[in-house]
């Protein structure tokens, strides 16, 4: 019998396993629809946590400070969790706030005192009420289902932090009066944005 030169055996060996592991890429791939989606809720969290530490930093009021480390907290969470889930399905995901966000913070920052604390809550107040409706449109259309229920997930955190942001708005007198969208109660407890979008 004859034997097969070491290099070339294990060459055949590795071009046999190829099908099988093409196999399971294929299973895990995402629909282009749910990676583009996956890709800007990304985006939103990095979006989020860059905002809030320049708030966390900034704020005057307490409760607004807490607020803003609160959103450093959980958006960066809730990135690390899609990042482990691209790199099951193979996506690339964004590494930092997008240059449009950047330049809304920097912006912003212009501000100090009170009237930073105001506009910061009424961004989050805007920004969140707009983010349950997309996080609910999203989580509709996803096809994967490992990706629906982060998204599920994420909306419900993200309607905690609509009634956060609402009550230490009024708390705070930042005057801030739109209705809230997520039907939650904005008296919940605080201890104390995910923006869908790309630009707030």
């Amino acid at each position: 019998m004859r034997y097969l030169p070491m290099s070339a055996a294990f060459a055949l060996s590795a071009l046999l396993a190829v099908p099988a592991f093409a196999q399971i890429n294929s299973a895990q791939k995402m629909d282009n629809n749910d990676a583009a989606a996956l890709k800007q809720l990304a985006q939103a969290n990095l979006n989020e946590v860059e905002s809030g530490k320049a708030a966390a930093s900034k704020a005057q009021n307490p409760q607004v400070k807490q607020f803003a480390q609160k959103m450093v907290t959980d958006h960066q969470q809730m990135y690390d969790e899609l990042k482990s889930l691209a790199q099951k399905k193979g996506v690339a995901l964004p590494q930092s706030a997008s240059l449009k966000d950047k330049a809304g913070t920097q912006m912003m920052q212009r501000a100090s005192g009170a009237e930073f604390d105001k506009k910061y809550m009424e961004q989050m107040v805007k920004d969140h009420q707009k983010d349950v409706k997309e996080a609910d449109g999203i989580a509709a259309k996803a096809k994967d289902p490992d990706f629906k229920s982060a998204v599920q997930q994420a909306s419900g955190k993200i309607k905690e932090h609509l009634a956060m942001a609402e009550r230490i708005a009024r708390s705070a007198g930042t005057g801030s009066s739109s209705p809230s969208s997520s039907g939650t109660s904005s008296s919940s407890g605080v201890t104390p944005h995910t923006n869908f979008s790309n630009s707030k």
